[in-house]
């Protein structure tokens, strides 16, 4: 079969030594040490690191970017919803477009080539967000894959009328069905509810749980009982889960075994999550971080993600998932080259498996979305996120990004 694109004089993240990767038909067709038959376009990698697309399994397309209209005042939970909803109300088709639209690309720059995006629908947001979302799922699917999460960011139970529009929005072309139960009066109702349209549709399902810092009890045993009586096994995500890092070792490893056995994935979302954890405490402050790395060690599937991008609920960040990994190997004192590979799983193969993705990796007939990096190891692109990136969506070179620096010593200045 010819090769669409051979990729010469890589490294990759597993094995030693330089290699050669050829792509055709949007897969990986052979990888090699030994010189490839000429065929196809080549790109000499020069010794850069290659590595799986970068997903993101979990952010807010319809919510960045809106810093600018209203910044924090308090930094609050509390503050983000009620300033968000006052904002929401004044969404349209078009601005939700292009807050996204600006998202897609930088994230297609960054090499995040797989992306789910939650999409808020209430009585406020209404359909407004999957009817600007929906068309650039295929306007940017040269890109990126882009999959929408029907999302209940505001309660179901004391807002009846939401029910109506979720399964609206499923109809109309929702990849995977979500909320957040701990803002509504009753989280085990919405949990079923839920439950009830992924059942209906044959969906995922994608929470954000037990995400506050409160003296709430866990939802998250609720939600095991659920998946494993509907029998929705490798077909749940949770996102946040920032009160797992509370938890004695015992009662983490009991909820571990629970988790691994119903196939239920976590993703930590760090930027957010040590931005509003532990803001009661006056001191000797807890991490809000999801203690993903002990998940992963009890063969729980586990990733990282972005989740808002400079607004009321996380305002700072550019959508590099990569940074994001930079970040929670730093939280989570991932300092090993072991942990550095396990890290940068957790934002490319075991993200992908935990928005249902199971072809995202480096092996012969996996799917070519892949990030040339500029980088010589593992280590290195964890720690230091390289500018420099090359990416390749379904075997086609999409963006390709450099550090253009100069400096301007002054003609008498030595140089050693």
């Amino acid at each position: 079969m010819p090769h669409d694109l051979q990729l010469l004089d890589v490294r990759l993240p597993d094995r030693d030594g330089r290699w050669n990767v050829a792509l055709s038909q949007g897969k990986i067709a052979a990888i090699a040490s030994s010189p490839l038959p000429p065929d196809g376009e080549r790109l000499d990698a020069q010794g850069q690191l290659l590595i799986p697309g970068l997903v993101d399994g979990h952010i807010h397309l319809d919510k960045a970017l809106l810093l600018d209209r209203q910044p924090a005042q308090a930094g609050t939970f509390a503050e983000a919803m009620a300033e968000t909803l006052r904002l929401k109300q004044g969404f349209t088709v078009d601005d939700i477009q292009a807050r996204a639209r600006q998202v897609l690309e930088t994230a297609i720059g960054f090499g995040i080539t797989n992306l789910r995006s939650h999409v808020e629908v209430d009585p406020t947001a209404g359909l407004r967000a999957m009817e600007a979302l929906l068309p650039l799922r295929q306007e940017y699917a040269w890109g990126i894959t882009l999959q929408l999460a029907v999302f209940a960011q505001e309660g179901i139970t004391q807002q009846p009328e939401t029910l109506p529009l979720l399964r609206q929005a499923m109809a109309m072309g929702g990849d995977v069905i979500g909320s957040a139960p701990y803002v509504d009066t009753d989280p085990k109702a919405n949990v079923r509810h839920i439950f009830d349209i992924a059942q209906e549709f044959d969906c995922d399902v994608d929470f954000h749980l037990d995400f506050l810092d409160d003296d709430e009890p866990l939802l998250l045993p609720f939600v095991i009982d659920e998946t494993q009586r509907r029998g929705w096994h490798g077909r749940v995500c949770l996102g946040h889960m920032t009160k797992l890092a509370w938890l004695p070792p015992e009662e983490l490893a009991d909820l571990a075994t629970a988790l691994r056995e119903s196939q239920i994935s976590v993703l930590a979302l760090p930027a957010s999550d040590l931005y509003m954890m532990a803001r009661r405490e006056t001191h000797s402050q807890r991490r809000g971080v999801a203690p993903i790395h002990r998940l992963a060690a009890q063969g729980v599937n586990v990733g990282v993600a972005t989740n808002n991008i400079l607004n009321l609920f996380t305002p700072f960040g550019d959508g590099d998932v990569l940074k994001i990994c930079t970040l929670l190997a730093q939280v989570l004192q991932m300092g090993t080259t072991a942990s550095h590979r396990l890290c940068l799983a957790m934002a490319t193969t075991q993200a992908a498996r935990a928005i249902g993705i199971a072809d995202v990796g480096l092996n012969v007939g996996d799917r070519a979305d892949l990030v040339l990096l500029s980088a010589t190891s593992v280590s290195e692109a964890v720690g230091a996120a390289p500018q420099g990136r090359t990416v390749i969506k379904a075997g086609r070179v999409v963006a390709q990004s450099r550090l253009d620096q100069q400096l301007f010593a002054p003609r008498n200045a030595v140089v050693q």
